[in-house]
């Protein structure tokens, strides 16, 4: 499968060159984009935590959630990920038995 500048893999939507790397990409868990949804923003300093349920544990430099950052910054959940907005980024995993348990939770904390 090519997806094409512009395109949408689930609901994360592809920008930059062509590509065709869906390995690392999570199963959307809805289809509604996030700017319809009604979520708080936060106006203060937060605090963020990223845990990553998986199978088959990362080094510790392999887990990066600065994608997902600044999707809570394009639609609005934060103002900006800058040190002005942002406190710090916290990260850990959490090994679990089976595929169907993999996830990851992003913990966003008023500090």
């Amino acid at each position: 499968m090519r997806y094409e500048n512009g395109g949408y893999i689930g609901t994360a939507k592809i920008i930059g060159g062509a590509s065709n790397r869906t390995t690392d990409m999570e199963r959307a868990t809805s289809s509604t984009p996030l700017e319809k949804k009604a979520y708080p923003r936060f106006d203060s300093r937060v605090s963020i935590t990223v845990i990553s349920y998986r199978m088959r544990l990362c080094d510790a430099d392999g887990i990066s959630a600065k994608a997902a950052i600044d999707g809570l910054c394009h639609c609005g959940v934060l103002q900006d990920d800058g040190p002005r907005y942002v406190e710090e980024v916290a990260y850990s995993q959490v090994k679990v038995k089976n595929k169907e348990q993999e996830k990851t939770e992003i913990w966003i904390e008023e500090v």
